[in-house]
Formats: C-alpha cells, sequence, structure tokens
C-alpha cells in the first residue's frame, strides 16, 4: 500500500511539474509584445505626502493620459511602448520625495529612464522623453 502512494505522489508531483511548465511557457508567450512594463515610483523621504499629477504612455501608437494621485503610496504600472511625459507634484505633507521613471520587460528588467533629485517644494517634477 505505501509503494502505491510513493509511486501516485511521484505521479502527482510530475503531472503538476508539466503543467507548471505549460502554463509558463503560455504566460511568457502572452507577455512578450512588443509592451513593455511602464512605471512611476515615487519614494518618500519623511512622514507623510500626498502627491498629485498625470502621465502620458504610448501603447499601439496612440498616446494614453492617466491622471495620477496617492498619499504615501510608491508607483503606478501600466503597459505600453514607452512613457512619454510625467508631471508629479506634491500637494501636502511634511515628506520630500523623489520621482522615477523606469521602463523594461519586467519588473526584474526595467530600467530607470529618469531620477529626479529630491523635492521638498510643492513645484512640480516634469519629465520629458527626448524625441530622437
Amino acid at each position: 500500500m505505501k509503494k502505491k502512494v510513493f509511486v501516485l505522489s511521484q505521479l502527482l508531483i510530475v503531472v503538476i511539474l508539466i503543467w507548471q511548465t505549460y502554463s509558463t511557457g503560455i504566460a511568457v508567450a502572452q507577455t512578450q509584445s512588443e509592451d513593455k512594463l511602464l512605471s512611476v515610483v515615487i519614494m518618500v523621504n519623511g512622514n507623510s505626502i500626498k502627491v498629485k499629477g498625470y502621465c502620458i504612455y504610448v501603447k499601439n501608437g496612440k498616446e494614453i493620459k492617466k491622471e495620477l494621485e496617492k498619499n504615501n503610496a510608491w508607483g503606478w504600472n501600466f503597459r505600453g511602448a514607452y512613457i512619454k511625459e510625467v508631471k508629479m507634484q506634491k500637494v501636502s505633507g511634511d515628506a520630500s520625495y523623489q520621482l522615477f521613471i523606469m521602463e523594461g520587460q519586467d519588473s526584474a528588467s526595467g530600467q530607470p529612464v529618469f531620477e529626479s533629485a529630491f523635492k521638498s517644494s510643492t513645484k512640480p517634477v516634469i519629465y520629458k522623453r527626448n524625441q530622437k
């Protein structure tokens, strides 16, 4: 009886591994498009902050504008070709912040395309992509 359970558990493990490999392959195939993972990230130094702004990114040749607003949170993610423009400013709070714009195929390969200095004022930080 123990031998049957052992064989069944091995068979179950093999089936699970095959299923995971197959489903991972499908996920990779579905995400291998021209779209990249685009991120607007805020690093905060202080106790509290409210930030507000917008991001314009390009997906399938079309510009998409998203309004951005958060309290004490760190970022937003989109899928598209690239980020064209970001404007972010502090609305309230005692914290300073630093703005990062990241682009990559996934979160592990994302590279910063812009990094601001720390800002404590309410003057906006503006990023505009260089048109090549």
